[in-house]
């Protein structure tokens, strides 16, 4: 499996979603026959490499990652709040490694804003409701706040080049997320009805470009939105 995990690592073989649903790890008679065939020369790389590609995909071939391997080791503990706590150590660093290698990057001041896109979708009552999820790493020296203690007092909001939408729901915990140096975190902010407190409603126009923006003491940017 050393020769295939190369292959995926320096991306010869590119793998998609793996189907968790096969549990029979027996290499078909058509793989060997393939390999077979590859060796002798009567097969191209790039067939081979598709044959390899479709096996690891339907999860007869499983490659185990960096990540699992380490998750693996959080069982050696016999205390529960210790293997839970090396489980969520993990995670947040699988989080943020995948937020750093495929979302878009915006420096404001110390802060390293990822943002993978925003989700849109109406509610049964045809209330649009935006959704956006980000990550913020803390690059400086020093403690960084980030501030939103409410829709009305809130350094992050929506707009439409026209009008200034705030908040429905956000994680915010107590109206902030403080960062120690290195330190990230997720945040999760949803625009949508008037919850009061200064809100707004969120209204969608197609014909319009939405920003998200940030206005934090430390710097400001302002965030085209990609809807899916």
């Amino acid at each position: 499996m050393g020769a295939i995990t190369h292959l995926i690592e320096i991306d010869v073989i590119v793998v998609g979603d793996i189907q968790s649903e096969h549990t029979s790890y027996a290499i078909p008679e058509w793989i060997k026959t393939n390999v077979k065939w590859w060796a002798d020369g009567i097969t191209t790389d790039a067939e081979f490499v598709g044959a390899i590609t479709h096996l690891i995909e339907i999860g007869v071939i499983v490659i185990e990652s960096e990540w699992d391997a380490q998750l693996a080791e959080c069982a050696e503990f016999t205390r529960a709040y210790q293997r839970l706590d090396c489980e969520n150590a993990i995670k947040e660093e699988m989080m943020r490694e995948q937020y750093i290698s495929t979302a878009t990057q915006y420096i404001v001041g110390p802060v390293a804003y990822y943002y993978p896109g925003a989700h849109l979708e109406n509610t049964a009552g045809g209330q649009p409701l935006l959704t956006i999820r980000m990550y913020a790493i803390n690059q400086g020296d020093d403690n960084i706040t980030l501030s939103c203690t409410g829709p009305a007092i809130c350094n992050y909001d929506v707009t439409d080049g026209a009008s200034a939408f705030k908040y429905a729901s956000t994680d915010f915990t107590s109206g902030s997320i403080t960062l120690k140096p290195d330190q990230g975190r997720e945040f999760e902010m949803i625009f949508g009805p008037n919850i009061g407190y200064g809100g707004t409603t969120f209204v969608y126009d197609d014909s319009r470009q939405y920003h998200f923006r940030i206005n934090e003491s430390f710097g400001s940017v302002s965030i085209p939105l990609n809807f899916d």
